[in-house]
């Protein structure tokens, strides 16, 4: 394009601006939004996220720490990861957890795990609350309960839900309004970190965790937050 025509053709950013800003009702809003308070936000988030971080390392004390992890490609991965799911994350809870989590991936109890990198970024996919239920779920124990279904009998080991509601009720609250259990439980099943066990007769909801359910569930542990 020669440049006598160049100058007749907007910039990139201009041109988009312009466009965010013809949106009718929102657009000026959502300009200031993208444009201007982006930055700010995902600055402040990643800020927050390092603290958490910082938080963690400190509440464990430096025995726990395997000093030498934070300075692999490894860790620097975890960091890169941690960065970009927190950058426009909305749930300061959350962003908090991230960090906690990536600071678990440093201590001596998971440094050596091969897997954490993938565990950190299954994580990052569930929310605060789905991450504090799932750390519920793996402190519920299975037990054993015969179903009945006229001569027909299972015998099933599962974590009950009637169990996973007493164990919510006992508290603390980690969720505010309303907790839609069977909806976020479904949430955690689609992301296999818990498997629905199928019980005759359309009995009592049972469940079990996942060997990605429990590494994640050992991780959160760590990362108390």
């Amino acid at each position: 394009m020669s440049s006598n025509l160049s100058r007749f053709v907007p910039e990139g950013v201009s041109w988009i601006r312009a466009a965010v800003s013809a949106i009718p009702a929102v657009g000026g809003a959502l300009d200031h939004l993208l444009f201007d308070k982006a930055d700010a936000i995902r600055m402040k988030n990643l800020e927050a996220a390092i603290a958490a971080v910082s938080s963690q390392i400190n509440s464990m004390g430096e025995n726990a720490i395997d000093k030498s992890w934070f300075e692999t490609e490894e860790a620097l991965v975890a960091f890169k990861v941690m960065s970009d799911k927190v950058a426009y994350e909305s749930d300061a809870r959350k962003v908090e957890a991230m960090g906690r989590i990536v600071a678990a991936c440093g201590t001596t109890a998971h440094s050596k795990d091969v897997r954490k990198l993938s565990i950190v970024e299954h994580l990052s996919r569930l929310s605060a609350v789905q991450i504090e239920l799932l750390a519920t779920m793996a402190k519920v124990l299975p037990t054993q309960k015969q179903i009945r279904t006229g001569d027909l009998v299972q015998t099933v080991t599962a974590i009950w839900i009637s169990d996973v509601t007493s164990a919510l009720k006992a508290g603390p609250a980690f969720w505010t309004g309303d907790l839609l259990l069977i909806q976020e439980l479904e949430i955690l099943e689609s992301l296999n970190v818990i498997r629905r066990i199928q019980v005759m007769g359309g009995a009592e909801a049972a469940y079990s965790m996942t060997e990605l359910g429990k590494s994640a569930a050992s991780y959160v542990k760590t990362a108390r937050f």
